[in-house]
């Protein structure tokens, strides 16, 4: 019943929708205009489907994420987010303030899996203190159209200057715990701290309690030297996330240098090379990176040269594309693609198929909403979120 309604909440947006009498957009509040299928028909290897823009008008949109009711949560870069439903979008106030430079701003958004219960919902973004900065998670809740409780739960350490390879993608696991990619800050060319190394938090994944607190059991706890938070480092700038919905694997995607975009399988304390190994190439002008593995580093699932530019991940949960369901889809900044990924058992790439190739430009996020349709959000001045439809659509 509950996922009924929800789909109602998203077919409100399809067009020829009939929109409530009187509905006025509150005040704050613009009116999100009329959904438009554009385009009509696409043939995958295995589905076929249509694509419809939603919401548009984002200015350089980061993440979105969804409440439990069907509400949409969009960042924007700039340091704006906004609260969508089916007839109106609401900027909210209390958003943190935010190092909008560059690569920086506010970036992810994930809500709570007890959000029902706790109501939380977590945010990062960049933040900046006395020239230097770094990537933050704070956590909030909604009350009205204003973020309310703000409590700034975790910082990456130590603050550097670059204003670039933020990370960012906030992913939940059972049992309480929460992950957060942390890039590495531009070390390679910067070297103001020395990587790869779990004795600072540049270049890791941070596992974390839902409060910020650090979990007995991460792989440095109890470490004299070390960051207890960390939970794998040897990252560059991870800007995809996803748990694996049945084994509860940990996947990332990264960005290489010059080449060598990478997918990753995170485990408890392992090395993942960057910048001393890398199956990428230097960029002109710097010092040569060196081999593309050694001793002790986890190499990647699978890397790409040349790159992609990943950004966002999700695994497909749904039930309208069965031929889909738990394949991993990842978005592409610089190819301008969705990348469908079919694993095995033992987490290997079995196949892959570009989607969407050029269509819609840059794309930033991609995500599973709660009506069980997979959505993908663009990275422009004029950003969108875009939801695919199987065809023909269910009633």
């Amino acid at each position: 019943m509950q996922r009924s309604l929800i789909r109602l909440l998203a077919l409100v947006l399809l067009p020829g929708a009939i929109p409530a009498l009187g509905a006025q957009p509150e005040a704050g509040a613009k009116a999100v205009p009329e959904a438009v299928v554009v385009l009509d028909e696409v043939d995958s290897e295995s589905a076929t489907f249509r694509v419809v823009r939603v919401v548009s008008n984002l200015e350089h949109p980061w993440a979105v994420d969804w409440l439990p009711d069907g509400r949409a949560l969009i960042t924007e870069r700039g340091g704006l987010m906004y609260l969508v439903d089916g007839s109106q979008s609401t900027a909210l106030s209390g958003v943190p303030d935010v190092w909008a430079e560059n690569q920086g701003g506010l970036l992810d958004v994930a809500v709570s899996p007890d959000y029902g219960e706790s109501g939380w919902i977590y945010l990062t973004h960049a933040i900046r203190e006395e020239g230097k900065g770094g990537t933050a998670l704070t956590r909030v809740r909604l009350e009205g159209a204003t973020l309310v409780d703000r409590e700034e739960i975790y910082r990456q350490t130590p603050l550097l200057e670059p204003n670039y390879h933020f990370g960012s993608r906030i992913a939940f696991q059972e049992g309480g715990t929460l992950l957060v990619t942390m890039g590495e800050r531009g070390q390679r060319r910067e070297r103001l701290v020395e990587i790869p190394t779990a004795q600072t938090s540049v270049g890791t994944t941070v596992r974390l309690g839902m409060d910020g607190s650090v979990p007995a059991d991460n792989p440095f706890a109890g470490k004299e030297g070390f960051c207890p938070e960390v939970f794998s480092y040897g990252h560059r700038n991870q800007q995809g996330m996803a748990i694996h919905p049945q084994t509860g694997a940990i996947f990332q995607h990264e960005h290489g240098p010059h080449g060598g975009d990478e997918l990753n399988l995170i485990e408890p304390g392992n090395n993942y090379g960057w910048p001393a190994y890398s199956y990428g190439d230097t960029y002109r002008g710097q010092k040569p990176i060196g081999e593309k593995t050694g001793p002790g580093v986890t190499d990647p699932v699978k890397y790409w040269d040349p790159s992609p530019a990943f950004s966002g991940m999700a695994f497909y949960t749904g039930d309208d594309f069965p031929e889909w369901k738990n394949d991993l889809f990842m978005g592409a900044l610089a190819h301008q693609k969705i990348l469908r990924i079919e694993l095995s058992t033992d987490n290997q790439v079995l196949h892959q198929e570009e989607l969407l190739r050029g269509e819609f430009g840059r794309i930033r996020d991609v995500a599973m909403g709660v009506d069980g349709y997979l959505y993908l959000l663009t990275d422009s001045p004029n950003g969108a979120l875009y939801r695919l439809e199987p065809l023909p659509v269910p009633e």
